[in-house]
């Protein structure tokens, strides 16, 4: 009965506030001291007024006591743009602050866009009403025919543009013999 309700509990957290939010496959709730952990956790964040929409599936989740805050472990964040390719992550562990949209992931991430695309870095933020993902910690960039390296990444989904920030290093990949 009590985990039934701590069940009911963290679904209507995560419905509050925020249009089409949704968590799906909760195999199993306990209370803690630091909130409601969750374990195999699909978070949907599909806000109308917003462009772009977002998954995170996590395998282990802690929501704050105050419910303001979530925090994830072994994660794949979807980003979904409604006019681009889709962008992942797949990291060790972040946060998620409801009250301003924040996510911070960190930990080994690894990063691909539906166009081919990769990238890695170790802490990353994304602010999604601003629909960026940030980070100032080193970073590498590749295609098909080239690598980037530098510090900082920065992911403007509405401009529709990847930078690299700092110390930029780059390199073009391919035949000799084309050039």
């Amino acid at each position: 009965m009590v985990i039934a309700f701590v069940i009911v509990l963290a679904v209507l957290f995560l419905f509050q506030g925020q249009k089409d939010q949704r968590v799906e496959n909760v195999v199993q709730a306990q209370d803690s001291q630091e909130g409601i952990r969750l374990k195999d956790v699909h978070y949907l964040q599909d806000d109308p007024g917003h462009k772009v929409k977002w998954v995170l599936d996590a395998s282990e989740a802690t929501m704050s006591k105050d419910q303001q805050v979530m925090t994830f472990l072994d994660f794949l964040f979807t980003l979904e743009p409604a006019d681009r390719p889709s962008v992942t992550l797949r990291g060790n562990q972040g946060e998620y602050y409801k009250s301003t949209g924040r996510l911070v992931l960190e930990g080994n991430l690894i990063g691909e866009t539906g166009d081919g695309y990769r990238f890695t870095t170790e802490q990353a933020v994304y602010y999604h009403k601003a629909g960026k993902l940030e980070t100032e910690k080193p970073v590498t960039l590749s295609g098909d025919f080239f690598s980037v390296e530098g510090k900082g990444l920065l992911l403007d989904i509405g401009k529709k543009t990847v930078q690299v920030l700092s110390n930029v290093t780059t390199k073009i990949h391919g035949d000799p013999s084309r050039r």
